[in-house]
């Protein structure tokens, strides 16, 4: 993974040079992700993490944001840092979502959520979230995601 890193940047900084948004960011959050796994210093992956949300922020990626915002979520409750940053955001993604009846950004917001949840084996409240976001399943019926949260 460690030899993927250079690469993965290389990738980005070239899709962002022909405006192609979508596999520049694929590349950094792939390049994201191989950090974390690599074990490299949480504080270290938080910064990267942090200042990826900007880019990704910029550039309207909503659903690779909200990957790497998971993974900051992730990074943070393992350094033991209060993660309420993360979930302002996610907070503004889904009144974002409500307003435009994007039905599809909101069930990706409270899947991104349930996966932390599930993690931490928060049970109570990926409980309450299921209850509250409905039947999300049937955005995702083709992902891994859909089928994990079954037994909720």
């Amino acid at each position: 993974l460690q030899d993927t890193i250079a690469p993965l940047l290389k990738g980005y900084q070239a899709g962002l040079e022909i405006g192609d948004n979508d596999s520049a960011c694929n590349c950094l959050l792939t390049r994201m992700y191989h950090l974390f796994f690599t074990g490299r210093a949480l504080d270290s992956i938080q910064k990267e993490l942090e200042a990826t949300i900007q880019v990704m922020t910029q550039l309207k990626q909503d659903i690779s944001k909200l990957q790497i915002i998971n993974l900051l979520t992730t990074v943070k409750k393992l350094r033991g840092i209060e993660v309420e940053a993360c979930d302002k955001i996610l907070d503004s993604m889904l009144t974002t979502a409500a307003s435009n009846g994007d039905f599809s950004l909101s069930s990706l917001v409270n899947v991104m959520k349930l996966e932390v949840f599930v993690f931490y084996q928060e049970w109570k409240e990926a409980v309450d979230l299921v209850r509250k976001a409905g039947n999300v399943r049937l955005f995702h019926s083709s992902t891994t995601t859909s089928v994990r949260y079954t037994f909720l």
